[in-house]
């Protein structure tokens, strides 16, 4: 990255594999008052609905199980959008949305909290990333893998539940169902920066040092890694639109055999 490039936005999407009851959300609620640039001012029981933020609300309404999803709001400085399904299913979801208000300092604290997260939600797959400009509609190869990376590096429910994992990010983890997709010795032998968690997951990072890599280098490390990982046929299949500007996604043949499963 160039001293005056600015990223677009960072972002965190997870599928956890447990249900966030009351001591799951206060501990999330803990990680994210522990910081007041990342403290919540606002929140609602669904995304249609924002009132000032108040802990002590949202622990009556989850004690009445009045609350199915909660949704979490900063609207200062390092303004955040964050959305989770309280009650675990398969597609249980988890998304943080950061702007690009966050200054550079507060990088490596966006991943440590992606950490903090993903031991309290446990993901069966998740996604940590800042997403850098790129050319929309791609002129050249390089683009092109950029804008792949991008989508891959964000998955909705709409697009991982029929299509499985779209690809790495620059910090990934794994667990459960999809991790044995792929083998734990495989995913443990990427050539990226592996780390096996307490918790049973496993974490990727491209680089050593995700928040302070350039574009080029994390785009060539994301290549060598996701050319690894394809060989366990678990990662989605791109199909990239003629008009140059998304990407659509099928199942390989792993997830497609998970899909049919009885």
């Amino acid at each position: 990255m160039t001293s005056n490039s600015k990223p677009n936005n960072f972002s965190i999407y997870m599928f956890p594999s447990i249900t966030f009851e009351e001591d799951k959300i206060l501990r999330l609620l803990d990680v994210l008052e522990s910081h007041d640039k990342f403290t919540p001012t606002h929140w609602g029981n669904s995304d249609l609905i924002k009132v000032a933020y108040s802990r002590s609300e949202i622990i009556k309404e989850l004690k009445e199980s009045r609350i199915s999803q909660m949704c979490l709001y900063r609207k200062q400085s390092i303004k955040y959008s964050a959305d989770l399904d309280i009650y675990f299913n398969l597609r249980s979801y988890l998304s943080f949305e950061f702007n690009n208000s966050m200054p550079s300092e507060y990088w490596e604290y966006f991943f440590n909290l992606t950490d903090q997260i993903a031991t309290i939600a446990q993901p069966r797959y998740g996604v940590s990333h800042i997403i850098w400009p790129s050319s929309t509609p791609w002129k050249n190869e390089r683009d092109r893998l950029h804008l792949w990376m991008d989508y891959a590096a964000s998955p909705l429910p709409i697009d991982f539940i029929p299509n499985g994992p779209l690809g790495l990010g620059l910090r990934t983890y794994f667990s459960g169902e999809v991790l044995e997709m792929f083998g734990r010795d495989l995913l443990l032998s990427t050539p990226a920066i592996v780390k096996e968690l307490e918790w049973g997951g496993i974490r990727i990072d491209l680089v050593e040092r995700p928040w302070e890599a350039d574009i080029d280098t994390i785009l060539d490390q994301w290549l060598k890694s996701m050319k690894h990982l394809e060989t366990a046929n678990v990662i989605a299949i791109p199909d990239f639109n003629e008009n140059g500007r998304s990407v659509n996604f099928s199942p390989n043949i792993e997830w497609e055999k998970w899909l049919k499963r009885d």
